[in-house]
């Protein structure tokens, strides 16, 4: 959008077309974004966003894999702190 355009213009016309794509059948919801400037890299400025498409599926972790791994380090932590116990006494 023109960088001279006051922001109750810009943003007129962002909730406009926010509504608009709202509309449509298969959107629940939309997010619009406008900018003054098109010189900007967007993958940077909305990183997580797109970061969140991007995952590689192998990479992707369960809930219980989460858990797993945690309850391992703790017991890997309460082993540890038992040995250095040990070693002091």
């Amino acid at each position: 959008m023109d960088e001279n355009l006051p922001l109750s213009v810009t943003h007129d016309v962002a909730q406009e077309l926010q509504r608009k794509i709202e509309g449509l059948s298969n959107v629940e919801r939309a997010f619009v974004h406008t900018d003054y400037e098109h010189y900007h890299d967007p993958h940077e400025e909305h990183k997580p966003l797109y970061e969140k498409h991007h995952i590689v599926q192998s990479k992707k972790k369960s809930l219980k894999d989460i858990l797993l791994f945690r309850k391992k380090a703790m017991q890997q932590g309460q082993a540890e702190a038992e040995q250095a116990e040990r070693a002091s006494n």
